[in-house]
């Protein structure tokens, strides 16, 4: 799919809760990856991709995004209660994979940078198995790439 560097961008905002924050008042390592979870689920959703079709769901498992890779360089802490823009940047569609950069801002500068690979697959809970991603997923993404171009414009 060419070689744009930035296919398309999705941008989630949220606040660091109580809860995910270590006893300091500093986000918990690990919430952050949640949050990159949270945005790619919102990344679909905002394509109209029902999730209970393009998730694996219960004993059933249509599809499933399994994480082949995911990194954050941590580069400043994020405090309880700091509103953060989490942004992802599909740098790239293969045949079965989508790889993005992630980007972590909050109070005017970048806390965290990484990067997020995801593979679909479908299967049981014992055998799974890459596949290629469904046509409709490259439409609606090839679609909201072509309308994010021309607002660019």
């Amino acid at each position: 799919m060419g070689h744009n560097p930035v296919m398309l961008e999705h941008a989630i905002e949220r606040r660091l809760l109580f809860h995910e924050a270590d006893p300091a008042g500093i986000a918990q390592f690990h919430q952050l990856f949640a949050w990159m979870q949270e945005a790619e689920q919102s990344l679909f959703r905002s394509l109209g991709l029902p999730l209970k079709e393009y998730w694996a769901s219960g004993g059933k498992r249509k599809l499933g995004w399994a994480k082949h890779h995911a990194s954050l360089d941590f580069l400043r802490p994020i405090l309880v209660d700091e509103k953060v823009k989490l942004r992802l940047r599909l740098r790239r569609m293969s045949e079965r994979t989508m790889a993005f950069d992630v980007v972590i801002e909050g109070e005017g500068e970048v806390k965290a940078r990484g990067k997020l690979r995801t593979v679909c697959i479908q299967g049981r809970e014992d055998s799974f198995k890459s596949v290629p991603i469904p046509k409709i997923v490259r439409e609606k993404i090839e679609l909201l790439q072509k309308e994010t171009r021309k607002k660019d414009k």
